[in-house]
């Protein structure tokens, strides 16, 4: 008896059920497949089938990037302009973009997760507000390094129920509920909660 080392297919049904998207989504990332490096598809009888493990290994690395619009977020922006622009004249520490949507034309930059939230975890405040050439009118605020992070909303919750404790308490307190984040972040963001003037 002989084993079967055909790979597995799958039609746009069974990854929809098997990665928990939905087939219109998985449609719009079959017809951008020139830009996001979609697997390529194979008709097995009628259907149009994909390799499930060159499937699973495309998508675990798409999930791993993040575009400009989540990255905005991560750095407590209301619009990506910011790290657009950053992407092409970056400031200290910014991390390099991993890939792009148009990479002949070098739009829609990609960038890796871990470095992303690293660099929101790490950088100055004033990179994030005056870094690749942006600036601000004098008596203008545009929010916190952490504006928008629920970290902050949850820094701040603490602080209200638990006023007269420590730093290190609340540090304690928040990495109970929000695992993961270093003691140092917890600091910037417990002091920026603190803050009564901040947004």
């Amino acid at each position: 008896m002989t084993e079967n080392t055909e790979p597995r297919r799958l039609t746009r049904e069974e990854l929809a059920a098997a990665y928990g998207y939905n087939t219109a989504t998985l449609q719009r990332l079959w017809a951008a497949r020139d830009q996001n490096g979609h697997p390529p598809g194979r008709r097995v009888g009628r259907s149009l089938t994909w390799d499930a493990a060159e499937f699973e290994a495309w998508d675990r690395k798409r999930q791993s990037t993040i575009g400009g619009a989540e990255f905005a977020r991560l750095l407590g922006h209301k619009d990506h302009g910011w790290v657009s622009r950053a992407a092409t004249v970056p400031p200290p520490g910014f991390p390099e973009p991993v890939a792009w949507t148009n990479a002949a034309e070098r739009r829609g930059p990609q960038w890796d997760r871990a470095a992303a939230q690293a660099y929101a975890d790490t950088r100055p405040p004033t990179e994030t507000l005056r870094g690749a050439g942006a600036g601000r009118r004098t008596g203008t605020r545009q929010g916190t390094a952490y504006t928008n992070d629920p970290r902050l909303t949850a820094a701040r919750k603490i602080i209200t129920e638990h006023p007269d404790e420590s730093i290190a308490q609340h540090t304690q307190r928040l990495n109970e509920k929000l695992p993961g984040t270093s003691a140092t972040v917890w600091r910037k963001i417990i002091l920026t909660a603190r803050d009564k003037d901040q947004t």
